[in-house]
Order: structure tokens, then sequence, then C-alpha cells
């Protein structure tokens, strides 16, 4: 009996919270569930009120599940939705939808389950063993994101999950290194903090509210001492939503990015480089046939400050395009292009991805990208913004594509 104590909490939470808003009812598996299996779940959206509702799919949904022997939070996804997809619910009213949960393969006997970022109530059902079970409890604990088995920890909020929550990443993480004018390398580091985790109680826009960060270092490796030649420096403030309600048809997706953005190179005196902008960048996504997929994202930019480079609009322009074109777990090409205000101006950077997992003879569990990049024309870094340096044919790794 004791040993089911954690259970029975996270059981009796969920119903608190049921009688709280009652928003979301979770049902339980009409039979077991087998371990170390996909477990598809149903949702009721409930609308008591007079007014219709929109549910909007979060961008991250996490379980907690609790059984005799173990506590986790696992991933959750909407299989027949993208995220920041909404339901209309009636008023008086309620929809339905439906999530998937891989049950973890040490999980056995009874097992309570909630999701947490609607959140629900919590259901109760048994669990089989695993027909293979792949690794210790504590094995799979560490990997992912479990926590001590102490009756009084059953909402799993630990520091490590909240953070989980809010960061994720914006643009591509990498290490490439070329040849051409001397051994030269390029690397990039990249993530987004969500000021507000997703969940259906806040105001969609205060919800959808980021701080970025980026930094791109140009790294001369056949200079005395091998210095770094040029770093930028790129804190965001921006609006972002993947998914709008309003679009054409034609398209699968439409996204919308608009921030505030300060770049600068950090260096003093003649070297010294930074520029503040407004941009606007509308999203379109194609899913194509066989998983492809084309993203195209023109972005307008407005300099509010420039004073360091007073004429960097005409190298750069007000407006530089991203086509990218691939599958999401296989080949992705990825171009950027500026045009420049003056006629003749401009740059181009191409990056083809390759997963290192379907490379033959490394491990299926391998991760990261084998990159291939081609840059050519003015202004790789920003302290050479008015000049052209001979193009660039680099050699990588990418984590975040």
């Amino acid at each position: 009996m004791k040993k089911l104590l954690p259970s029975l909490l996270l059981f009796l939470a969920g119903i608190l919270s049921l009688r709280a808003a009652t928003e979301a009812l979770l049902v339980p598996p009409a039979e077991a569930a087998q371990a170390g299996r996909l477990l598809k779940l149903k949702i009721y959206l409930n609308n008591p009120s007079a007014e219709a509702y929109d549910f909007i799919v979060p961008d991250d949904m996490r379980a907690e599940v609790a059984s005799a022997s173990e506590q986790r939070r696992l991933a959750v996804v909407a299989p027949d939705l993208l995220p920041g997809a909404r339901i209309r619910v009636a008023p008086m009213s309620f929809a339905t939808l439906t999530v998937a949960v891989v049950l973890p393969d040490t999980l056995a006997g009874t097992v309570a389950l909630r999701i947490a970022d609607l959140p629900t109530n919590a259901v109760m059902f048994d669990v089989t063993p695993a027909a293979v079970v792949r690794a210790t409890p504590r094995a799979v604990q560490a990997a992912e994101i479990a926590v001590e088995n102490k009756g009084e920890d059953v909402d799993l909020a630990t520091d490590r999950e909240n953070i989980r929550r809010h960061i994720s990443s914006y643009e591509p993480i990498y290490f490439a290194v070329g040849f051409n004018d001397g051994a030269n390398a390029k690397f990039q580091f990249s993530f987004k903090y969500r000021l507000i985790a997703p969940n259906n109680n806040d105001p969609e826009w205060w919800r959808s509210l980021y701080l970025g960060y980026t930094q791109t270092s140009l790294w001369d490796l056949s200079a005395p001492s091998a210095p770094f030649y040029d770093t930028s420096y790129k804190p965001t403030l921006f609006y972002y939503r993947e998914s709008l309600a309003l679009k054409p048809d034609w398209l699968s997706r439409l996204g919308l990015q608009a921030g505030l953005q300060h770049e600068s190179n950090g260096k003093g005196s003649t070297d010294s480089r930074s520029l503040n902008t407004a941009y606007l960048t509308p999203i379109a996504l194609w899913s194509l046939e066989g998983k492809w997929r084309m993203l195209v994202a023109p972005r307008f930019v407005a300099y509010l400050e420039k004073s360091e480079n007073a004429d960097i609009a005409r190298y750069r322009g007000n407006v530089e395009l991203q086509v990218r074109f691939g599958q999401d777990k296989g080949l992705q090409l990825n171009a950027l292009l500026r045009k420049g205000n003056s006629s003749g101006y401009g740059s181009g950077q191409l990056d083809v991805t390759w997963p290192l997992r379907l490379v033959p003879g490394v491990s299926p569990n391998a991760g990261g990208y084998l990159q291939l990049q081609y840059f050519n024309g003015w202004g790789e870094s920003l302290l050479d913004y008015n000049k052209r340096d001979p193009s660039q044919l680099r050699f990588g790794y990418t984590i975040v594509r």
C-alpha cells in the first residue's frame, strides 16, 4: 500500500485540479497499456461558457506519470495537429483532442498519468511489462528528466524541467572549417527563451514573447596564435507565432516573427561595429509528398541606429530571404540571401545538412548533422560589412539546424 502512495497522490491532485478548472478531461485507456509502446489518449475540451473558445495546441506538452516504483515527466504530442493549431470549442459544448505518449519500458502495474501543461485530471490504468526492457529504471530516469522516488515530489516540477519548458532552439548551432585564403573556422551558438511557458490561461500574445541570443564567430586558424577574427553578438526581443489562424488554403502553415535586435562585435576604436534594427518576418511552409517540406521566410529590416556603420544598408539591404527545403529527419538545404540597396552588393550562404545517424557505419543513436557550407558575397562578418572576402567552402558539424 505504501508503494502506491505516489500514484494515489497524483490521482487526487488531478481530481482537485479538475474541480478548479474543467477545461480538459483526460480519458483513461479502455484496456491495459504495454510498457515501451505508444499510448494514445483522448482529451475532452469542455467549454461551459456562453462564448466560443479557441484551444491552442501547445508547442511543448509533458505528462506526469507515477507508478509504485518510479516517477517522471514524458513528452506528449498531438499526432494529428501541428503545434499552435486551433480547436474551436462551441459555447456550452466540447471538442476532442487526441494525444500520444511513449510509455517507458520500465513501467509496470498500476500507473497514474496526467497532462501537466493543459492541465488535465489524472487517470489510473494498468501497464503490462515490456517484452524487452532496454534500460534500468535509474538509467532511464537520468535520460528522461526523472526525479528521485519521493512521495512529496509527485508534481515533478524540478528546476531543470522548468528551464526546459522555457528554453528551445532558435538559429542553427554549428562548427565548420574551411581552407580558402588560409585555414579558418566559423561557428555559431543560439537559443531562445520563452518568457511565459505554454498554457491556455495567459493571453495569447503574452505566451508568444521570447528573448533570443545568437553569437557567430570567425576564427583565423592560420594566423599566429590563431586569434578570433570577429564575433557578432545578437540579443533579440521578439514575438513569435509558429501558426496563425488566418492563412490561404494553399499554405500548410503561416507563421510570424517580429522583434527588436541589437548586433555588435564587441570591439573598440575603428573596429567597433554595432546597429539596432526592427524586423518583421512572415514564415510560409508547404508540406510536400514524401515528407518533404519547403519554408520561405523573407525578413524586412528597418535600421534604428547604425552610426558606426552608417552605409551598411548599401551592402546588406533592407530585405533578406531564407529558403529551406528538405525533410525534418533527412537531407536539408537552407539558403540565406541578402540584396544590398546598391547594385552589385549582397551575399548568399548555402548550408546542406545530413543526419549523422544516416551515414553508413555510424550508430543510429548518433546526434547532429554533417554540414557543407558555402558563403559568397559582402560582409560575412560585421567587421567586414563593406568588404568582399574570398568565397568560402566549409565542412562541419551541426547540432541544431
